[in-house]
């Protein structure tokens, strides 16, 4: 069910009650806003409320924008464009701009940038503020802006601010505010109120119709207009301040009386109904104040002002009232502030003993029943006051008390039998009331101990009409028949008068035996039987619970479950006391004393307690919590709950009571608009504009970012979920309505806030926004390009200086190898060739010298050789890999054969892209060189097998022999193995020789390449 039909509850909806429908006449309940709650002044004049949600007041003393939190307040200054602060009207135009008029001239204001702008006329040019005045502005059909000042009426352009007058009817000089508003109503008329009587305009002529009213040019007209409405069906509708409401008739074309006596009218609204419930009008009257009027009826019901009463019509005439068709709420412009009517806030009916009704202050309501027979009429037992009975159809209050035979007015419990008597529990016994004939009946002085103040507190009519007494001292008792007397039940011990015997709660069980819940704990009666049986709390856990001496209510439901509260706690049990479930405050109890349980029609419980109104969901263990916020007249409530014949439910509190239908509670389904209200860069604040990014510099390091959820219904009860895409990874939610991010990296980030309302609604969509931290210099894109260029460039500058030093030492190198093969090479063919001639010619002369000659040449061959490889070495043709395989398989092979040796040589791939540097090349080679040698001289081997291979970028060199081997523990040390150990580590490799006699030798070169 809509909140809204609870809220016309409230203002007058018939609501069904047994089989008969009864005029709710509850008075509606309102908040306050006031200028010590932030509004500029407590005269507000207009109010409005925009596109975006934000609700806007014009009052005496300046504009105030309200986001359901705080006001903040616009006032003119030299500057800024308002051109006053006595703010008459407030006008949104199609574009979100608010057309602002005050008693200095008209403005438009840009809420999203908070700019001014004002309207020029050529009535401000003589400066003087006593001809400034203009009425607030209207917007017609095809999208103009009307207005008039105190001499003309303006048309104008909203977007250019071109304005067009024409002559105003006519005014009278000494009358400062003889213009209102004009309005521009749904059929494309413009109606025009000069003083207070009413005419037509035709744009297209420039001429007025008069239509009623008394002004200077009519001033024999019975007729005063104060203001008029245009309800939803299109009629307009005239406050008038001699003969009430009038509105206008289409078929007759002119203005008619409304049948609602002669009474002063200074304002109207259209209330908000719901399907076929009864319309209804807001109207202000000098003589009454606020009211209420329904048409149907032409019958005015009065909203009860109590300045005592926070929740009450303050008072004070109504200047404008604005209702919103999105929430339901009603907001009034007043002389003292703002009144709002809430539903989805106020969700409990009030109402309270005014001084003029049967209480005061000091009384207390204990209880309220409904009548068996008339279910319009109420029964309550007030403190101090006696019987009251409440006509709910009239709201007419009827006590009974002394005079009346009532023997006792501090009445502390009251039933209804089946014959429509009243049953009172009173101080010193009972008493039994027949409304009709209005006879009395009356049982005292059957308590056992006399010297004692007996209280019946508590009375239950059991379903044999039997009638059982709950007393503070002594216990049970029973009256059996009305012509008996009133008997002791015995329960558990044996009466002892010292020790007080408290009966807390009565109820009737399924099987018809009564349940009493006691200061001595909880019992279960039989009549039938005779019998009383203790019922102990068994608790199936080892949770320890409190003992049975401090338990506080009970309720047996509908489902037979047996509920039992005690000292901070509520337990689920069956009827033989087994506890099934435990609520404590570690799982959802807000409060340490339950006073009383009632459950509603749908299964849920509704409890009194020491703080809030607690409802509990059976079915899933949920807990809602209700106070003073939601309508409530206390946050401490220890008085009984109880329902009428269809499930109405009754709080009393002091001289009041609170009463609402737990199905038809009001739910906010609003989804609250999300709106960003501000943006803090550092400490500079910046403003929020729509589809704009918010950039920080990269000197800048902070970001404070501020939002509101424009829900009005207990906007402290709003909850908030935000995330920053790129940063936060999920949904925050918080209570806080600001954020900070310091630190930001350079990027383009998207900040997401969403909302909920005060029941729980979210607003999924919410609000979003661009943060653009700009990079510092270093950390652009170009800038790391360019250190990236600059990087290349001084790279690619050390490789080419680096190529061309290779290519420099390559010259070199080539240069000493052709030098060494010309020079070095020819001298030692030379050697050789000359050694070779002197020996051939001496040989005969002289044959000792031979052998000598034969040393010479064979040493310049050899050292030929040595040159040779040098010089192959120091190439840098040579540079592959490739071509040092090439050698070294030349080398073997003529080393192999000279001793008919069979030379193998294996290579796994191709090297003619690996280049090896000149240290690299010589030590390999060597290597190699001199291990084939020592094969060659030394190993007797018939076989020798040479593998090359490339491995995760390591050359691997293995030369292997099948000779006859040797023990390396015990070989006499030379200069061969030092030698290869040294030439590998100088190219940073690693040598291994494996040997042993008889089994060949095997050396292994690892080098990085």
């Amino acid at each position: 069910m809509s909140r809204f039909l609870w809220f016309l509850g409230v203002v007058g909806v018939l609501l069904v009650s047994g089989n008969r429908a009864l005029a709710q006449l509850s008075d509606p309940a309102f908040e306050h806003y006031t200028t010590e709650d932030g509004l500029s002044n407590d005269q507000v004049k207009c109010l409005l409320k925009d596109r975006r949600g934000f609700l806007w007041f014009g009052t005496f003393n300046g504009l105030n924008r309200f986001d359901g939190y705080e006001f903040k307040v616009y006032k003119r200054t030299a500057t800024n464009g308002l051109p006053g602060n006595y703010v008459i009207g407030l006008t949104e135009d199609p574009q979100g701009y608010i057309w602002v008029a005050t008693h200095r001239g008209l403005c438009r204001f840009d809420p999203v940038r908070e700019t001014f702008t004002p309207v020029r006329l050529a009535v401000h040019a003589d400066r003087l503020g006593d001809n400034d005045l203009v009425s607030g502005l209207v917007i017609d059909r095809q999208g103009q802006g009307w207005f008039s000042s105190i001499d003309s009426l303006y048309r104008i352009d909203l977007r250019t601010m071109r304005c067009k007058a024409f002559p105003n009817v006519g005014h009278t000089p000494y009358l400062m505010p003889i213009v209102l508003y004009p309005f521009a109503d749904r059929k494309g008329r413009l109606w025009l109120q000069n003083e207070q009587a009413i005419y037509q305009f035709h744009p297209s002529s420039g001429r007025y119709t008069y239509i009623f009213g008394r002004d200077t040019r009519h001033p024999r007209a019975a007729e005063e207009v104060w203001t008029f409405h245009e309800d939803r069906q299109g009629q307009m509708w005239f406050a008038t301040g001699t003969r009430g409401l009038m509105r206008y008739d289409e078929s007759q074309k002119r203005v008619v009386n409304e049948p609602d006596g002669e009474v002063s009218v200074y304002n109207v609204a259209e209330g908000m109904s719901v399907g076929k419930g009864r319309r209804f009008f807001w109207v202000y009257r000098d003589d009454k104040g606020l009211m209420l009027y329904y048409p149907d009826r032409r019958r005015y019901v009065p909203v009860a002002a109590d300045p005592q009463d926070p929740l009450a019509y303050h008072g004070g005439p109504v200047n404008e009232i604005l209702n919103d068709a999105q929430t339901g709420i009603v907001w009034l412009a007043t002389d003292k502030g703002i009144e709002k009517a809430d539903a989805a806030t106020l969700k409990f009916g009030r109402k309270r003993l005014t001084p003029d009704r049967p209480s005061s202050e000091n009384r207390s309501m204990r209880i309220v029943r409904q009548d068996r027979f008339r279910p319009e009429l109420y029964w309550m037992a007030v403190q101090g006051a006696g019987l009251v009975r409440w006509n709910r159809r009239s709201d007419e209050y009827t006590v009974f008390d002394r005079k009346d035979g009532l023997p006792d007015e501090d009445i502390r419990d009251l039933v209804q039998d089946a014959r429509g008597r009243l049953w009172l529990g009173l101080t010193g016994g009972i008493s039994r009331w027949t409304p009709g004939t209005r006879d009395w009946k009356h049982w005292r002085g059957f308590f056992r101990d006399p010297s004692q103040t007996h209280r019946v507190t508590r009375l239950w009519l059991d379903s044999t009409g039997r009638l059982w007494l709950g007393t503070d001292l002594e216990g049970l008792y029973v009256l059996d028949d009305e012509q008996a007397a009133v008997r002791p039940w015995p329960v558990g011990e044996t009466f002892d008068h010292l020790r007080p015997f408290r009966v807390y709660k009565m109820q009737e069980d399924g099987q018809h035996r009564l349940w009493a819940s006691t200061s001595r704990g909880l019992f279960r009666i039989d009549y039938r039987r005779g019998e009383s049986r203790k019922v102990a709390l068994n608790p199936l856990s080892e949770q320890l619970l409190p003992s049975d001496k401090i338990q506080t209510t009970f309720t047996i439901d509908s489902r037979n479950r047996l509920w039992v509260s005690g000292i901070g706690f509520l337990a689920q049990a069956d009827l033989n006391g087994r506890v099934l479930r435990t609520f404590t405050l570690e799982n959802g109890l807000q409060a340490d004393h339950i006073f009383d349980i009632q459950e509603d029609r749908s299964g849920r419980l509704w409890m009194t307690t020491d703080y809030f109104l607690h409802q509990l969901e059976p079915q899933t263990g949920r807990f809602r919590y209700f106070s003073k916020d939601n309508g409530l007249f206390s946050n401490f409530m220890s008085t009984r709950l109880t329902a009428d014949a269809r499930g109405e439910l009754f709080i009393g509190h002091g001289p009041a009571f609170n009463h609402f239908v737990p199905e038809k509670l009001p739910v906010n389904r609003y989804p609250p608009p999300v709106v960003l209200t501000g943006v803090r860069v550092d400490t500079l604040a910046t403003s929020v504009i729509p589809g704009e990014p918010v950039t920080l510099r990269p000197d800048q390091h902070t970001v404070s970012l501020e939002f509101t959820a424009l829900s009005f219904s207990q906007p402290e009860k709003n909850r908030y979920a935000y995330r920053l895409d790129g940063v936060d990874p999920g949904w925050i939610e918080t209570g806080s309505r600001r954020v900070t991010y310091a630190n930001l990296d350079p990027g383009t980030y998207t900040f997401r806030v969403k909302a909920a309302n005060n029941d729980g609604i979210w607003n999924e969509r919410g609000a979003t926004l661009q943060i653009r931290v700009q990079p510092a210099v270093y950390q652009t894109w170009w800038f790391r390009l360019g250190c990236l260029l600059l990087v290349a460039g001084l790279l690619y500058a050390v490789y080419r200086n680096r190529l061309q030093q290779r290519r420099r030492l390559e010259g070199i190198r080539d240069r000493i190898a052709t030098d060494l093969h010309d020079d070095m090479g020819s001298t030692l063919s030379s050697i050789r060739i000359f050694s070779d001639v002197v020996q051939q010619q001496i040989a005969p002369v002289s044959p000792e010298t031979v052998p000598i000659l034969q040393r010479i040449s064979s040493s310049a061959t050899t050292l030929s050789e040595s040159m040779q490889d040098i010089i192959w070495t120091i190439q840098t043709k040579y540079d592959s890999l490739d071509d040092v395989v090439t050698r070294m398989r030349e080398f073997g092979l003529r080393m192999a054969e000279a001793k008919n040796i069979r030379f193998r040589m294996q290579v796994s791939e191709k090297f003619e892209t690996l280049r090896l540097d000149v240290e690299q090349r010589r030590n390999l080679y060597l290597i190699f060189k001199e291990s084939i040698n020592n094969a060659v001289k030394y190993a007797d081997c018939r076989n020798i097998t040479v593998q090359i291979a490339l491995l995760n970028k390591h050359l691997s060199l293995t030369i292997e022999d099948d000779g006859k081997g040797f023990d390396p523990a015990t070989v006499r040390p030379g200069n061969g193995l030092p030698n290869l150990q040294k030439r590998a580590r100088e190219i940073n490799g690693q040598l291994t020789v494996h040997s042993a006699p008889g089994e060949g030798t095997r050396v292994v070169l690892l080098v990085r390449v």
